[in-house]
C-alpha cells in the first residue's frame, strides 16, 4: 500500500468527532471558521447565496461557488449537515445542491465553540474560589457524618442529600475551571526564560500569592474532601441516584434521552476522588508546578538584575554601541574599545599623551610589564588544549563509598524485616523504620490500614482502635495509639511471625484524616523495651 493510500485509510478509519477538527488547522481555515460562525449563530437553515451574503456582510468576500465548495467540505468533514426542501418543489433545479439548506451539526457547532472559547480567545487568569472548596468539604463532611456510620442504605438518604450533591459539584466546576486557566498562566510563564521585567514580575507575584496562601489551602482541604470521599465510596451509587431522582428530567434521564447532570453517576464521584488524590490530584499537581516554577523566576529576575546593573557585560556593551553611534568619533571609540592595545591588556597608562587618536600596535607608547607579571605571570595555553584531570581515583572512591552506604541499607532493611513487632532496633535500622512508618502516616487510610514506601521497605499501619504500637530505638521512640505498625517488603504482606503478634487483635477502618504519633526518649539506652515503668520524657507530638 502506497503512503497516500495508508494516509487515506487511516483517514476513512476516523468515524468520531475528531474528523470535524481537521477544518480548524486546514490551509483555507479562516474561511471555514467564518463560515461556521455564520451557520452556528443562525436559527434557521441557510442556503449557499444566503451564506456568501451573511459572510459579505461580515467582511468576508467569498464567491457563491467557493462557498458552496467550502460547505461541501465542511459537510464531508461532518461539520455541517444539509437538506433538500422537495416540499415545494416544481422544477428539477430547484432540488440541485445549490439550493440546498445547510446547518452546524453538533459536532461542529462544540468545535466551533471551543475554537472560539479556548482557542481564539485569550487566557485570563481568575482567582481561585477558596469559598468553592470550603464549600465542598463542608457538604462532604456532612454527608459523611450523616451517611458514612451505617451501611448503604437508600432510606437514610434524606431531601437534603441532593442539594448538598448539587453544591459539591458545582462548586467543583468553578473551581476547577480557575485552577486549570492558573495553572496555564503558570505553564506559559514558568516555561519562558526571556521574560521582560512586566512578565517577570507578573509571574514573582502569581507565585507568591498563590505559593503562600492557595497552594496551602488547597492541599489541606484537598485532604479532608478525600477523607470524606473514602468514608463516602460504598454511597457513589445511592447518591447518584438520589441526584438523578431529585431532577426535573428523570423520567428523560431513565429513557437515555438526557444525561444525567454532575453527580448523577457513579463515575463523577470516582472522578471527584481522583481530582482530590493527595498524590496524582489536580491541587497535588498545582503544587508541583508551583514547585518547579521558581527556579524559573530566580534565573528571570538574576538575568534581568544583571542587565540592569552597571557592570554587567551587556550594560556595557549597550553603552558602547550608544557611544560609537557619535558621528565625530564614533569609529575611533570602537577602535579603541576592540582594538589590540597593550595598555588595555595589562591594565597600564601611557606616559606619552601626545600621540594622535588611534595609534597603532608597533607605533603605540611602551608600558612596563608589572614586577609580579613577569615572575608569575603565565599566558594561556596555546594550540591543542591541556588533557583532561584524571578523576578515576576519586570516581572510585565515590563508588565504593555509596556501595558500602547501600550495604548498610540493605544491613538495616534485612534487620528491620526479622524484628517482631515493638522489638528494640539498632539506630541504623529504626532510622530506616522511621522513614518508611511517617511515609505511612502521610498516606490515606484504605479501610484499616495505612501503607508507605521509602527506601526499598513499607510499612503498613493496620488501626486497632486500642493499645499502642511502637517503633524501638536505642535512644528515642515512636509511640503510635490505637496503630500497630507491621514492616515488609513492598507489594508483599508482612511475615508470618508479625502476623502472628497480631493475633486476636480486633481491627476497625481508620476514619480519622491524620495519624497521631509521640516521638519521645528512652531513658537510657540500656532500658529494655518492655519496661513500661520507665519515664518517658515527650520531646513532641504532632499528627503527620
Amino acid at each position: 500500500m502506497s503512503p497516500d493510500e495508508e494516509k487515506r485509510a487511516a483517514t476513512d478509519s476516523v468515524t468520531d468527532a475528531r474528523k470535524v477538527v481537521a477544518y480548524l488547522v486546514r490551509p483555507e481555515s479562516s474561511e471555514y471558521i467564518a463560515i461556521m460562525d455564520v451557520l452556528e449563530g443562525s436559527v434557521t437553515d441557510l442556503t449557499v447565496a444566503e451564506v456568501a451574503a451573511a459572510l459579505a456582510a461580515a467582511g468576508v468576500r467569498l464567491d457563491v461557488r467557493l462557498a458552496g465548495t467550502r460547505l461541501d467540505a465542511l459537510k464531508g468533514m461532518g461539520a455541517v449537515s444539509f437538506r433538500s426542501d422537495t416540499s415545494h418543489a416544481r422544477r428539477f433545479a430547484e432540488i440541485l445542491p445549490r439550493n440546498w439548506r445547510y446547518t452546524a451539526s453538533p459536532a461542529g457547532r462544540h468545535v466551533q465553540r471551543f475554537y472560539r472559547q479556548v482557542l481564539a480567545g485569550t487566557a485570563t487568569v481568575r482567582e481561585i474560589p477558596i469559598a468553592s472548596l470550603n464549600r465542598i468539604v463542608s457538604h462532604l463532611e456532612q454527608l459523611a457524618a450523616a451517611l458514612g456510620l451505617g451501611e448503604p442504605d437508600a432510606a437514610l438518604i434524606d431531601a437534603t442529600v441532593p442539594d448538598a450533591v448539587g453544591s459539591v459539584f458545582t462548586s467543583h466546576d468553578d473551581l476547577d475551571a480557575a485552577l486549570v486557566g492558573a495553572e496555564d498562566a503558570l505553564i506559559g510563564l514558568a516555561d519562558r526564560f526571556d521574560l521582560d521585567e512586566e512578565r517577570t514580575n507578573d509571574l514573582k507575584g502569581l507565585l507568591v500569592d498563590y505559593a503562600t496562601r492557595v497552594a496551602a489551602e488547597l492541599d489541606s482541604g484537598s485532604a479532608r474532601a478525600a477523607a470524606a470521599l473514602a468514608v463516602l465510596r460504598p454511597w457513589f451509587g445511592l447518591l447518584a441516584q438520589a441526584a438523578v431522582d431529585a431532577s426535573q428530567a428523570r423520567d428523560l434521564i431513565a429513557a437515555g434521552a438526557l444525561s444525567a447532570s454532575r453527580g448523577g453517576r457513579a463515575e463523577d464521584w470516582e472522578g471527584l476522588c481522583a481530582w482530590f488524590d493527595a498524590r496524582t490530584g489536580r491541587a497535588a499537581r498545582f503544587s508541583l508546578r508551583l514547585v518547579r516554577a521558581l527556579p524559573g523566576m530566580h534565573a528571570n529576575l538574576r538575568r534581568l538584575h544583571s542587565s540592569a546593573g552597571t557592570a554587567s557585560t551587556r550594560s556595557r556593551a549597550l553603552a558602547l554601541a550608544r557611544a560609537a553611534l557619535t558621528p565625530e568619533i564614533g569609529v575611533q571609540i570602537f577602535q579603541a574599545a576592540v582594538g589590540d592595545h597593550s595598555w588595555r591588556k595589562l591594565y597600564g597608562q601611557a606616559d606619552e599623551d601626545d600621540i594622535g587618536r588611534n595609534p597603532s600596535w608597533r607605533g603605540g607608547p611602551q608600558v612596563s610589564v608589572p614586577t609580579l607579571l613577569r615572575t608569575a605571570g603565565r599566558s594561556g595555553p596555546r594550540g591543542r588544549g591541556a588533557a583532561p584531570r584524571d578523576d578515576t581515583e576519586a570516581k572510585a572512591q565515590v563508588a565504593e563509598a555509596r556501595a558500602r552506604r547501600q550495604v548498610e541499607h540493605q544491613r538495616a532493611l534485612a534487620a528491620v524485616l526479622a524484628a517482631l513487632p515493638g522489638q528494640r532496633l539498632d539506630e541504623a535500622a529504626a532510622r530506616a523504620a522511621l522513614a518508611a512508618l511517617m511515609a505511612a502516616a502521610r498516606a490515606g487510610a484504605t479501610g484499616p490500614r495505612r501503607t508507605g514506601t521509602s527506601g526499598g521497605l513499607a510499612c503498613t499501619l493496620v488501626h486497632t482502635g486500642s493499645g499502642t504500637g511502637i517503633l524501638n530505638a536505642p535512644t528515642w521512640r515512636v509511640l503510635l495509639p490505637g496503630r500497630i505498625p507491621l514492616f515488609h517488603q513492598p507489594g508483599q504482606r508482612p511475615s508470618a511471625t508479625a502476623l502472628a503478634a497480631l493475633a486476636g487483635t480486633t481491627t476497625t477502618d481508620d476514619l480519622s484524616p491524620h495519624t497521631t504519633l509521640h516521638i519521645a526518649s528512652n531513658a537510657s539506652p540500656d532500658t529494655p523495651p518492655d519496661n513500661d515503668a520507665s519515664p518517658l520524657i515527650l520531646r513532641q507530638e504532632g499528627a503527620a
